[in-house]
């Protein structure tokens, strides 16, 4: 069975590309260090992961906060809102990251606290 090698859904035999993330299936999933490469590969320099949960809303209204306070962020979505939200069978993690740049860290820290604590 194909995997994505992003969002680790698995799909039918002859699936060549995962039609949430866009890219081409493998027949094994790489190694989960190899695999964190990948979804952060496009990630720009000087961030540090403020956040992490499988939940959108939480990750979207702390980013939205975060703009707010005129800090910028990144987002990195490792999986699918629809894969979560409905129930559909998921293999490994997904989920959201939010990045923000290094010298916001401690700013961005007591937003976070704030708004979404350890949810």
């Amino acid at each position: 069975m194909p995997f994505c090698p992003l969002c680790k859904a698995e799909y039918s035999p002859g699936t060549k590309r995962c039609p949430d993330c866009e890219c081409d299936l493998v027949d094994e999933l790489p190694e989960e260090e190899e695999a964190e490469d990948l979804r952060v590969e496009d990630k720009p320099e000087n961030l540090v992961l403020l956040y992490s949960t499988r939940n959108r809303v939480y990750a979207e209204f702390l980013k939205e906060t975060l703009e707010n306070a005129n800090i910028p962020c990144y987002i990195k979505s490792l999986g699918s809102f629809l894969e979560e939200g409905l129930g559909y069978a998921t293999k490994g993690k997904g989920g959201y990251r939010i990045y923000v740049p290094a010298d916001k860290y401690e700013e961005s820290m007591a937003i976070k606290e704030q708004t979404v604590g350890d949810l």
